[in-house]
């Protein structure tokens, strides 16, 4: 199945990041379903999702508007909660954008709206380079060195060396959908100034650990948009995977704010 959906009350829709899929959030899942109905969805190309059906052209337009029509499938017209991780981050901002009347409220950690990061800054070389390195080594077929590259380049050199067969294999296996979310998040021509229209209650969350990039953008956009909280935790761009005990909670005490 593409999404998994419990509990009653106001919906709270989750999406994940790259190289991820819905069971990201089987923690947080479960800490909310007592008082939400949580909708956790997989995004093109991961978990039991379908691949993009026109690649050269896919953006994060068609990423937002697939998880829109699975949502309104779900729950028709109703409002909901919205929280994305980096890339699920990403497709959540773009989607605001566009339809923010269907939305409660935004959450986010760290999304990799790196359309929003100015090529002459000094974070922005780094990820040009990872992107292109990925799309260098799968043009050549490499798919396990594409993928080691994009896994160290977010959790650190030698983590997917570390990783077992089985694990790396299944990493290996949606790394040319990483590609895709590159192009996508790379080639939006959204700005600072079209997101600041975004007027709702908005929680962002950063990695004291993370990329500066990442960092950079999770704080232009507490900047420029109304309505928003801030938060920093201990930890890098994965923490709401690897430090679970400590990005719930924020999320969890935002949504019973709103």
């Amino acid at each position: 199945m593409k999404t998994i959906i419990a509990g009653q009350g106001k919906p709270v829709v989750l999406l994940h990041s790259s190289m991820s899929s819905k069971e990201q959030w089987l923690k947080l899942f479960n800490l909310l379903k007592a008082d939400f109905q949580v909708i956790a969805i997989d995004l093109y190309g991961y978990g039991a999702s379908e691949y993009p059906p026109n690649p050269a052209s896919f953006s994060l337009v068609d990423e937002a508007n697939r998880f829109s029509h699975i949502v309104s499938s779900l729950i028709g017209e109703q409002q909901f909660h919205l929280i994305g991780h980096s890339y699920g981050g990403a497709t959540a901002l773009r989607f605001a954008y566009a339809e923010q009347e269907r939305l409660l409220s935004l959450s986010v950690y760290e999304p990799v709206a790196f359309h929003l990061l100015d090529s002459s800054h000094p974070s922005y070389g780094p990820v040009r380079d990872i992107a292109e390195c990925v799309d260098r080594e799968l043009k050549n077929g490499n798919l396990s060195a594409a993928t080691e590259h994009f896994v160290d380049f977010w959790s650190g050199n030698g983590t997917y060396a570390k990783l077992n067969g089985d694990r790396q294999a299944a990493f290996d296996s949606v790394i040319e959908k990483v590609s895709l979310d590159f192009q996508a998040i790379m080639n939006e021509p959204l700005g600072l100034k079209d997101y600041s229209s975004i007027a709702l209650p908005l929680c962002i969350i950063a990695g004291k650990s993370s990329r500066t990039a990442t960092q950079k953008i999770a704080q232009d956009l507490f900047s420029t948009l109304p309505q928003t909280s801030f938060h920093w935790v201990e930890g890098g761009h994965m923490a709401p995977l690897a430090r679970a005990d400590l990005v719930n909670p924020i999320w969890v005490h935002f949504l019973h704010s709103q």
